[in-house]
């Protein structure tokens, strides 16, 4: 599969209220460099004055990460981003007619001319990886798609980038996009998907399983309205089930970075990094456990730097029991098992939590306070 452009810096930053200091930008990029990630978008060029600081500090700290700026279609934008010398510089331009007349008031013929010009100047610039960004491709004509991406690859762009700009795409959607643009482009195809109706992750991975080269990501899936692809689920993905070589053990502490500085909780469920992902209560699945883990868990939770934990509640059945009697050094009979099981779970439901190792042992150790509590 393709690579990861990771845009905290950029999209993510663009989350309302969301403001990260140059120190806490450092940061950010010494963590994604520890990841792997691929590509890290600094932020958007012709308009950040940290920019150059930042662009000095990313190649120290993210070494192996190509480094790329943003910026509008605009001549002065692209001379100024190009001045910083990124690796790739992306240039976005709408190809939607709702975007194209309504917020630009300019024509379909306007953007075709940008395409082929943007590409050039850029180029001019210095810059050997140029990258047209196609906004709200997804609610674009499908014709005049087609016309922008078969310009961007006569100007000899490297990168074709289709962006999902309000999130209504479905995977089918996606895949049936990514093989039609590298039908059209023959060129490097990147996306850029938004989360608001919880697919962006989704979008991202089909992409690249449909051919995409890039997938935009960010840290917890910070960015505009409801966010885009999180970076801890698809860097995950990719190594955990199609042998990709990010450092994901480095995805949760660089979450917590980030989540501390725009005043969030991560879930404690949350996939990848949450702390109670391998937490089991429930007697079937902790049955399975017992048996072979790989009944009930997609990969071992070493892998992400946590541990299995099984807790005893109103949920457990017998097998959990015995197991966690075993755990805490109970040599308890097995004609009591029931007894005590129905007890467990009926303190469990009283208390409307699971119980504690303590609160386990002294049920199992006090056969009258079993026997009230299971009756009742």
């Amino acid at each position: 599969m393709g690579g990861l452009i990771d845009s905290t810096l950029r999209e993510g930053e663009q989350m309302a209220g969301v403001y990260f200091p140059l120190g806490l930008k450092a940061d950010i990029l010494q963590g994604l460099g520890r990841v792997g990630v691929d590509e890290i978008e600094l932020g958007g060029g012709g308009a950040d004055l940290e920019l150059p600081d930042l662009m000095v500090i990313a190649r120290s700290v993210a070494p192996r990460a190509r480094l790329s700026l943003w910026c509008r279609c605009l001549p002065q934008d692209i001379d100024a981003s190009a001045a910083l010398n990124p690796d790739v510089l992306s240039i976005s331009l709408p190809v939607s007619d709702l975007h194209i007349e309504k917020r630009l008031g300019r024509s379909r013929e306007w953007v075709l001319d940008q395409v082929g010009a943007a590409v050039v100047q850029a180029r001019a610039a210095g810059v050997q990886n140029v990258s047209i960004g196609l906004e709200d491709a997804t609610r674009a004509n499908a014709r005049f798609l087609g016309a922008a991406l078969r310009l961007a690859r006569k100007a000899e762009a490297t990168r074709v980038r289709i962006a999902d700009t309000v999130g209504i795409a479905t995977p089918l959607v996606f895949d049936t996009l990514v093989r039609s643009c590298k039908h059209h482009s023959r060129l490097e195809v990147g996306v850029h998907t938004h989360n608001d109706f919880g697919m962006a992750t989704a979008n991202a991975i089909a992409s690249l399983q449909a051919g995409a080269d890039w997938a935009d990501v960010t840290v917890l899936g910070l960015g505009e309205r409801a966010g885009t692809a999180r970076l801890e689920e698809v860097a995950g993905f990719l190594t955990l089930l199609n042998g990709a070589a990010y450092n994901i053990a480095e995805l949760e502490p660089l979450s917590a970075l980030v989540a501390q500085a725009v005043g969030i909780d991560v879930p404690p469920h949350q996939p990848i990094i949450g702390r109670n992902i391998f937490v089991c209560e429930t007697g079937l699945h902790l049955d399975g456990l017992s048996k072979d883990v790989r009944t009930y868990e997609p990969y071992a939770p070493e892998r992400v730097h946590k541990q299995r934990h099984a807790l005893i509640g109103k949920k457990t059945g017998r097998n959990a029991v015995a197991a966690k009697l075993r755990e805490i050094g109970v040599d308890f009979p097995a004609s009591d098992l029931p007894d005590l099981v129905a007890a467990l779970r009926a303190q469990s439901s009283m208390l409307g939590r699971p119980l504690t190792d303590a609160e386990v042992l002294t049920l199992a150790r006090n056969p009258a306070g079993r026997t009230a509590r299971s009756a009742g």
